[in-house]
Parts: structure tokens; sequence; C-alpha cells
């Protein structure tokens, strides 16, 4: 029966695709949902889900949106900083500012979580980590985030995406920009700057600083800098182009197992560049062009404790050069996106066969948002190809429905997938033995949702969501006591997800979160282990919108963890972030202000393993001079 289903919607999938674009739509111009926007920060045009821009009242799938205000707000160091806060998402953070961080979403593994800069992946070739701890924030405008699959649009994203929307250039000015510097305990320090502006037509927007830590927790340092710079420029009204490049570097310690002696440590250096080219054909037609490289060094290194003397190690470099093409149609009542994705991916490792292995990768994509009156849908279909591990078609289908201007509900359905990394698929070592016929890792996911602000002053977002899981890849102990990556799981995650927020009453407004993932193997019925089970976010922020921002945050999770792990799920982490505005010059340009954050305020104790504890109590402060 189940099976049969499946089938069934694959065949409907393609043929309400058909249905809906050709239908001949008298469609009727969106209502403005004035009430749900008075809880966005800012514009709530988004790109993520089909990419191409249309508002998030229209987006069937699960969504969350952080602005750079959001950002500032909490005084982040990096990108994993402002995902611990994001209901859905649950950080595994080692140690302080720049430490190692495991990310997951609605209980789905790191692996499955496609992390991209302006739509370009920052995955590792090797075992697919989306190494969310080493990303600055301060070229960040916002982030975007995608609760389940998004394999029809992205290709290999099992467990969902996040895609980090960078800062363009200031057009309106020939130069602006900020400096700041931040010190806290531990000689941790962030120090940061960026210039934007627009000269002899070009607009540029330039970002650097550096992050530097002796460590929270013991063998915990991090050391690392960054650079990132954005050109624009528009050869004519109807032509843009955009060029980006990106520099990250760092060593860090990864911690300590006193237990058997021994630590971690690793370092990275990660480069990308990207152009593109948007070009107008018609005014209902648009062609975009685009080309992306990058390169990524990583190190691992497990050192004796009492010596430092190197015991084990993993070095990889990656090299990527990819392509992309779209053509955006967006006739009255559509907006149908054709594109096309093709990367070719090379690594050497010493923890591979032969020492190196190439993935290449192409793909051909096509959605649709139609607009019905208060209805939209959203059918979407990919094909995927790659060189190691075969062919996917990626469906889905989502639904949205706006009843009231204050009211949004959604349905969605999809097929996604996540591909077996290179180093599951070909690893060949003293521990682990390649197996190149691992196949893909797929997922049927279904997601209801509700966003309303019917209740009076205050904002309601809930969605359910079931994620049925197959061809999971786990390790098989051989008979020699080596290990081989194999497809031998069946898994099923479901919950719920509910957030609120209320308006702002004396310039004070609470916010609250709750996420319950149930995670089972279909085969046996076991609970899965390893999974944020129950997880609440509770916050409390002044803003007066004039010189004073204060944010009080507590997250909780309840990791249902391996019992000999020793972790500790009893107490709530409470944050309390202060920004305050010293200075303001009459034509609003020049801008002095200060920042202050206490962490983890009353010592508490959260984390899902003994080895890597989260950090006790500490603080640090700065200041901002923005020009």
């Amino acid at each position: 029966m189940h099976k049969s289903l499946h089938k069934t919607t694959i065949f409907l999938l393609p043929v309400l695709f058909l249905l809906a674009t050709c239908l001949p739509v008298l469609a009727q111009p969106e209502r403005e949902m004035t009430t749900l926007k008075m809880f966005y920060d800012e514009d709530d045009i988004v790109v993520t889900p089909t990419r191409y821009p249309k508002s998030i009242s229209r987006v069937a799938e699960n969504m969350s949106v952080i602005t750079a205000e959001d950002i500032k707000a909490i005084n982040a160091h990096t990108l994993a900083d402002v995902l611990y806060y994001v209901p859905g998402v649950s950080e595994q953070i080692t140690g302080g500012p720049g430490s190692y961080a495991n990310s997951f979403i609605q209980g789905s593994s790191t692996r499955h979580i496609l992390l991209l800069i302006d739509g370009v992946p920052q995955n590792n070739l090797s075992d697919s980590f989306p190494d969310v701890g080493a990303v600055p924030v301060q070229f960040i405008e916002r982030i975007e985030i995608i609760k389940g699959p998004a394999s029809s649009s992205w290709g290999s994203s099992l467990g969902g995406v996040v895609n980090v929307i960078t800062k363009s250039p200031d057009e309106l000015r020939s130069i602006g920009g900020m400096v700041s510097t931040s010190i806290g305990e531990r000689n941790t320090g962030d120090y940061r700057g960026e210039m934007s502006g627009k000269v002899a037509g070009i607009g540029y927007y330039l970002s650097g600083g550096g992050l530097l830590s002796d460590g929270l927790l013991p063998h915990n340092g991090f050391h690392g800098g960054n650079l990132y710079t954005k050109l624009k420029y528009a050869p004519t009204d109807k032509a843009n182009l955009t060029f980006t490049l990106g520099y990250n570097k760092g060593t860090r310690g990864i911690g300590e197992v006193p237990l058997y002696g021994i630590s971690y440590d690793a370092e990275y250096q990660y480069f990308f560049a990207t152009i593109g080219l948007n070009y107008a054909l018609t005014p209902d037609l648009s062609l975009e062009l685009s080309l992306r490289s990058s390169w990524r060094d990583n190190a691992q290194s497990e050192n004796d404790l009492l010596t430092g003397l190197t015991l084990d190690g993993i070095h990889s470099d990656e090299r990527n050069f990819g392509t992309g093409t779209k053509l955006v149609w967006t006739p009255r009542g559509h907006e149908v996106v054709l594109g096309t994705d093709f990367d070719s991916g090379h690594l050497e490792s010493n923890s591979i066969t032969d020492g190196k292995q190439r993935m290449e990768k192409w793909a051909i994509f096509l959605n649709d948002t139609v607009t019905l009156g208060d209805f939209s849908l959203t059918p979407g279909l990919r094909y995927d190809h790659t060189s190691t591990n075969g062919d996917f078609w990626s469906p889905s289908m989502g639904v949205t429905f706006a009843p009231w201007e204050s009211t949004v509900l959604r349905a969605y359905v999809a097929r996604g997938f996540s591909t077996p990394t290179l180093f599951s698929t070909f690893g060949d070592g003293f521990y682990t033995v390649a197996n190149p016929n691992l196949r893909m890792e797929s997922v049927w996911s279904y997601s209801l949702g509700l966003e309303t602000t019917l209740l009076r002053y205050t904002w309601l977002k809930t969605t359910f969501f079931r994620h049925d899981i197959s061809d999971l890849v786990g390790g098989l102990q051989l008979p020699d006591g080596r290990f081989s990556y194999v497809n031998q799981g069946k898994q099923r995650r479901q919950g719920v997800e509910v957030e609120m927020k209320s308006m702002p009453v004396y310039n004070t407004s609470l916010s609250f979160g709750y996420v319950f993932v149930d995670a089972t193997d279909r085969e046996t019925g076991e609970t899965v282990l390893g999974v944020a089970r129950n997880t609440f976010d509770v916050g409390l922020e002044y803003n007066d919108r004039k010189s004073l921002r204060a944010t009080l945050k507590g997250h909780y999770i309840q990791w249902h963890g391996e019992p000999a792990d020793d972790g500790r799920y009893t107490a709530m982490i409470w944050d309390l972030n202060l920004n305050k505005k010293l200075f303001e010059s009459t034509d609003n340009r020049s801008v002095v202000e200060t920042f202050f954050s206490a962490h983890n305020l009353f010592n508490g104790a959260q984390y899902p393993a003994y080895p890597f504890r989260n950090p006790r109590r500490w603080f640090e402060g700065g200041i901002r001079f923005y020009f």
C-alpha cells in the first residue's frame, strides 16, 4: 500500500506540474499580508525555495529567515551561534567562538544539510560536512533555512538547506563602512571591518576580520581570519554582472578525552569565487548564467595528550568547478524557473582508495509558482546524475492558502535525497573498506503548517512534519573487524514545531519556540538515539528603536543520547545580549555603539556527550563604529 501510494504520487506530480503550467490562469493580484508582515523585520521576499524571489506567504515549505539585525542583536561570531537559536535546528557546539559544530534539522544527520553561500554549495566532498562554525557573520545580509528536503530545487539536501545571503554594495554613496572590536574571557577577540559603496559605476562590498580565542574548554582554542568581496556592475539597463570572492583560514582545537589520553586538532583553508550574469531578454523573460570555483584544504589530527605527538591524521585537498544556468519566465500568474547545474569535484586524501577520487554531477530542474487568487501551487521536478552513486528524480508539490490577510495555510510533499559521501563510497584504510555500490539515501517528506496573527498581538506558526527515510547509510562491521558503509537503514522522523512572538508592549516583546522530534527505526520500531527530542526556546526583548536593544534568550535541548555518553540535559542555558547606541550624527551615517554579552548566565550544563561539554559562564563586550 505504501509503495503504491509513492508510485501514484510520482506519476501525479509531473501531471499536476503540466496542468498548473498550462492552465489559463485568471490570476488575482496577491493580497498584501499586512498583519503578518508586521512580524518580519525586513522585506518578506525569499529566494531559496524555487531559486527565484517570491513572498514568504506563497512558500509552502517550512522556512525560517534570520536577518542581519537579528544577528547583531545576539552579538554572534559565526553561523553556528545564529543557528543555535532557530527552532527545528539543533546545534552541538563543542566549545567557544569558532569551535567545531554539528548541525541537525528535525533530527537529520549533519551530512544531510546543504550549506550554501549565495546559492553556492559549501559542504566538503569527503564527508559532506557543513562547517557552520567557520562561517563569519559580518558579510551576512540574511539566512534562509528550509527544514526538510529541498531536492527539487537544490539536489542533495535530504535534511534541509541553510542558504547564507551576503550583503550587496551600498550604491547610494561612494564609501561607507564599519569597524568593530570585541574582547572576552580566555583572550577571546573578534575584530572586523567592512566597506561598501559605488565608484565609477561599480558597486563594491568588502569585508574582513579575525577571530581568536585560547579556548573556553580544554584544548579548544581557535585562531582564524577571513576576507570576502562582492562587485556589481550593470553595463546596460538589462544586464547585471556580479563577482564574489571569499577566503577563510583557521586552526582549532576540537577537544580532548583524558580517559584515553588523546586530543584532537584541525586546520582548514577555504576559498571560493563566482561570476554571474543576469540578462533581461524581455520584460517577463530573463536568463542567468554563473560560474563557480572553490578549493579547500582540511587536516585533522589525533594527538597524545601528554606528549603532543601526532598519533593519527587525515588530510584532504579538494578542488571544485561548477556552472549553472537559469531561465525565468513570469507571465501573469506564473513564475516558471528552468535551470541546470553542473559540478566537477576532485578529492585527494590519505583516507580514500588510490589517494584520490572524482565526483561529477549534473542536473536539470523545473518549477513554477502558480497564483490562483488566495491559493498558490508550487510544483517542482529535478533530475540528478552523479558519476559515483547513480541518478535520482526529485518531485515536489506545495500548496498555500490565505483565507484572510492574517493567515497562511501550507501543505508540502516532496521526495528528496542525499548523495553518499566520497569517504563512505571510497574510504579505504586501517579501519574502513570501500563500497562503490552505495545508493542514494532517499526520503519522502510531508508537512502541514499554519502561520497566523488571528490571536491579537501575537504571531503563531505551527508545522507538523514527517520524513520517511530509506537506504540510510550506516557502518557495518566486517569479520576482520573493519567497517564498510552500506545502505541498511529505514527511519521515520516526525513531530511538530511551534513558534510564537508577541507584538511589542512598551518596547518589550516575548517569544517562544518548541520542537518535538520522534525518530524511530521503521524496521525494528526502536527509538533512534543521538536526536534532539524536545527543544525549548524562550526570549524576552526590549528594543526602543532608538538607542537600546536588550535580549534575554533561554535554550534547552533534551538530547536522546546513549547513556554511556554521560550527557547532561537538565539545564536551560540563558544568554543576555545588550546593544547601546552612544552617538549618532545628524545625517545618521556616523554611529558609535557598544555591546555586551553574558553567556550561560546561570552556569548550566547542557551537552549530549561528556568529552564535548558546553562552555560555562563567560562574558565579552566591544564597540562598533559606522561611517
